[in-house]
């Protein structure tokens, strides 16, 4: 605007010349003539003159930039704003703006690791158009290898891998680098005590998923079965419950890569799920043999071992109720050859679990003509005769059995006998209490 004004004036002083000159005489010489010529031609000169260097300043500030010398390219814009700043020119602000620039890309040059790659990111969004613009992407890139190649060789492989996914995100031709990456924190996942199933698995489709082209791609059969043999080891060493959720795991991929191990999971998983319950069972633990046992039966319940899982299950649930170490029975449905039958002399219903060689579970109803409960003493007088009262017999294998037996509203008997050829063929179950 300061351009227009200075053309006006100078056109108004034209116009008070011609002005003046009409009213006056001509003079006699054109000295004062040429001299006003020169001085206004000497003034336009100097005028543009000093644009041009000013813009000669800028143009070699934007070129420096253009090259990454920001050195260079600060004296340059400098100048602009400096010596040059009367020229009013738009070159002026663009200066000023490109000494931000340069100030923004020194300090994220004079940067390291992830504080250089978010002040390069940040001024790529805060400068879109800068010259330095492709410099800044070259930065960003080798920032973020230089970054991502030393986490990886401290071994810290997870961190170099979420930098290598920004890297991917620039440079696409890094794709087999960053697979190697994957494959190398698999194979770290495999080798720990106890095997990183779950990350080294999510590495290995991660490979397959997103890097198929590579060489790495190639060696994902071989540590998924790497994987897989170290993570079921104990099975092989009689350790079933170790790997139990190991093999659920494996059974649920979906993914094309792991359809082998899956096929191999589904297949074992249930057995081993059903020897760790029975092993649970055998070394006392009864709790953690009734939590197994019943993940079993929900778990598969049409499986063909589903009689032995519910009679392990019911035998465990005997050991948790009676405290006593109760031996795994026959699956089941299976008798022995010693009938004992159970009677009921009370008036109330009793649920009773037995365990032994064989297992068994059942309801006496109440016994419909008996009292609710017998004074103390007395109760064993009741057991004179099963006639007529609510009877269950069972078929058991000669040696220890436990019972577990509760009463409605009488609480619960916990007792052991001996069956045994010859032995005792009934058992009558009675309350007694202070009337």
């Amino acid at each position: 605007m300061w351009r227009v004004l200075a053309a006006c004036w100078l056109a108004l002083l034209v116009l008070d010349a011609w002005r003046i000159a009409a009213k006056h005489p001509p003079v006699t010489t054109r000295r004062p003539v040429v001299v006003g010529i020169v001085a206004v031609v000497a003034l336009v000169g100097a005028y543009l003159g000093y644009g041009l260097l000013g813009r000669a300043a800028y143009d070699d500030g934007v070129a420096a930039q253009g090259r990454g010398d920001c050195a260079t390219a600060t004296g340059r814009f400098n100048a602009v704003t400096g010596p040059y700043e009367l020229t009013l020119s738009s070159d002026v602000a663009a200066a000023d703006r490109g000494l931000v620039e340069c100030a923004d890309f020194t300090g994220a040059a004079g940067s390291d690791g992830e504080t250089a790659v978010e002040r390069y990111v940040r001024f790529r969004r805060d400068h879109p158009d800068s010259p330095l613009g492709p410099i800044v992407h070259d930065r960003l890139i080798e920032t973020y290898t230089t970054w991502a190649r030393g986490l990886r060789d401290e071994g810290r492989l997870a961190d170099a891998i979420k930098v290598y996914r920004d890297l991917l995100a620039e440079d696409e031709s890094f794709a087999p680098e960053v697979a190697d990456a994957y494959l190398r924190l698999a194979k770290a996942f495999t080798a720990e005590t106890p095997v990183g199933v779950n990350g080294a698995t999510t590495a290995l489709e991660a490979i397959a998923d997103d890097f198929g082209g590579t060489p790495s791609a190639e060696e994902v059969p071989a540590a998924f079965d790497a994987l897989y043999a170290a993570a079921t080891a104990p099975l092989a060493a009689g350790k079933p419950c170790q790997v139990v959720d190991v093999l659920a795991f494996f059974a649920g991929r979906t993914s094309d890569v792991a359809a082998k191990v899956a096929g191999d999971a589904k297949n074992r998983y249930p057995r081993a799920m059903l020897d760790c319950g029975l092993n649970q069972l055998r070394d006392g633990d009864g709790s953690a043999a009734v939590a197994t046992l019943d993940r079993f039966v929900r778990t598969f319940p049409g499986h063909g071992d589903l009689p032995q899982a519910q009679s392990a299950q019911l035998a465990a649930q005997v050991a948790v109720g009676t405290g006593a170490r109760v031996p795994v029975p026959a699956p089941l449905g299976a008798g022995g050859p010693i009938t004992i039958t159970f009677y009921n002399t009370v008036n109330s219903s009793i649920t009773i679990k037995l365990a032994g060689s064989t297992a068994h579970q059942f309801t006496l109803p109440p016994c419909a003509n008996c009292p609710e409960s017998y004074a103390p003493g007395a109760g064993e007088a009741a057991c004179d005769s099963p006639v007529g009262r609510p009877l269950f017999a069972v078929g058991l294998g000669e040696g220890t059995h436990h019972v577990l037996a509760e009463f409605e509203d009488s609480g619960k008997l916990v007792q052991q006998f001996d069956a045994s050829p010859g032995g005792f063929d009934l058992y009558c179950l009675y309350v007694e209490r202070e009337r």
